[in-house]
């Protein structure tokens, strides 16, 4: 910061050294006036001064004593939804500021809605460049409606504020350090869009009402009563206690599952990553969690992939006295990411729809390590009488993923298998044969959805 410092000193004194003719002209010019006794050359002198002093006068204190303030009225929001950005700037001198133009990055972009006798969206904006004027002591707020239509993290700030004299001669400009954040969920669609039938098996699926219990559920024992099944009996523990005892199962009403997604998807021309396969597979577990919350599932998540996460303290105030540097700036509108394999612990409650979306937003699809390595790893999530449901492109489907999944299977575990991509993308594994597949289809289908989702 000390070093930001005396640049800044620096490059003040080598613009003031640039204008110091205009002050050397105005002297020159009293000095004229008093020899000759003449008045022109005493007004072109004042004139001179005037013209020298205002500009180096804003340069010193335009932005100077300066509060911005930006912020959204909603930090979540689903896709295709709108948020407003409040932008506010308080001048708090008695300087009055001709012109202030500030240029906020938005990352992703966001699109813009315009209000006029008919009402459209423009093109999506990376740079919101706003103008005012502010008098003395005076404060302006302006609101932009904006459209959440990309899934993710969208980052709002650093400010670029920068300002000009009177005469437009000298132009400055500072990095304000004011941030704000908001997410996009992914995208929510019915099962049948995605040709997936809306009451499909997945695992024992079992009534809300359920009043049987689940033998892989032990709970524990009680003493026996009249009328008890001969094979809920522990004869271990009756003869330890010496009466009979009773086994206690959990109710199967209870039933967990577990979303395990695959964002591995290339393009078979140049094998690159195939951002709208994996934006589908993305949209798919954000659907089928929800479905699975409707159904009565404790729903978790396991991705191999990472997710975007803060990169700094969160402020959406800033003073112009404490202003960044380019660096520091630079440094805070970048993401950080987290280590690939993202997992969101089972749960039913209220909040768990809110983390799944909240995680499924935050994704970052390009950044991902093999599937492979995540179920191996992150054991506990698999339960054994867990409901598996794999969602993954049709191109990347190993056999080591679904060697794997047959060990799932030797414990009780249910596994469904949903592939995204084209028919003919499909490998032909020896073991797929073994399990639930369903084909949603390859990038068609999801422009079909998307195009069908935009219109409405």
């Amino acid at each position: 910061m000390n070093a930001h410092r005396a640049d800044e000193i620096s490059f003040s004194r080598h613009i003031f050294k640039q204008r110091r003719s205009w002050y050397i002209l105005a002297c020159l010019l009293f000095v004229l006036s008093g020899l000759s006794r003449q008045p022109l050359p005493l007004l072109a002198g004042a004139f001179t001064l005037v013209i020298a002093f205002v500009p180096d006068l804003y340069f010193l204190y335009a932005l100077k004593h300066l509060r911005v303030r930006q912020q959204v009225d909603q930090k979540k929001l689903f896709l295709g939804e709108e948020v407003t950005l409040t932008i506010s700037i308080e001048n708090r001198k008695w300087l009055p500021l001709p012109w202030v133009q500030m240029d906020n990055v938005i990352s992703p972009p966001l699109a813009v809605q315009k209000l006029d006798e008919s009402r459209f969206q423009a093109p999506s904006r990376e740079m919101l460049t706003t103008s005012w004027l502010l008098w003395s002591y005076q404060r302006v707020t302006q609101r932009y409606t904006m459209t959440g239509h990309v899934r993710g993290r969208h980052a709002f700030g650093p400010l670029k504020l920068r300002c000009s004299d009177p005469l437009g001669w000298l132009e400055r400009e500072i990095l304000l350090s004011a941030h704000d954040e908001l997410v996009v969920y992914p995208r929510i669609t019915s099962l049948e869009s995605l040709g997936l039938p809306s009451r499909f098996l997945m695992g024992d699926h079992i009534g809300s009402r359920q009043l049987l219990e689940d033998p892989l559920w032990f709970a524990g024992i009680r003493a026996y009563q009249p009328g008890d099944d001969l094979r809920r009996i522990d004869w271990k523990a009756s003869a330890r206690t010496g009466e009979l005892c009773s086994r206690i199962y959990e109710s199967t009403t209870r039933r967990h599952l577990l979303l395990l997604l695959d964002t591995r998807a290339y393009l078979s021309q140049r094998q690159g990553p195939d951002s709208a396969l994996q934006e589908f597979c993305i949209a798919v577990a954000a659907s089928l969690a929800m479905w699975g919350l409707e159904e009565g599932y404790t729903v978790g998540l396991l991705t191999n992939c990472s997710m975007s996460i803060s990169s700094h303290m969160l402020s959406p105030i800033a003073d112009t006295e404490q202003h960044s540097s380019i660096e520091q700036a630079n440094q805070s509108k970048k993401m950080n990411y987290s280590v690939p394999g993202v997992s969101v612990p089972f749960g039913l409650d209220a909040e768990q729809s809110e983390d799944l979306l909240t995680t499924l937003a935050c994704l970052a699809p390009d950044s991902h390590t093999p599937i492979e390595y995540v179920i191996e790893n992150e054991h506990e999530m698999f339960v054994q009488g867990t409901t598996i449901l794999l969602i993954s492109a049709t191109q990347t489907l190993s056999a080591d993923t679904l060697e794997l999944l047959q060990q799932q299977k030797r414990r009780e575990c249910a596994v469904h298998i949903v592939l995204a991509g084209e028919p003919e993308e499909r490998q032909e594994l020896p073991d797929i044969e073994d399990f639930h597949c369903y084909y949603i289809g390859g990038k068609e289908k999801w422009n079909v959805i998307t195009n069908t989702l935009n219109d409405a």
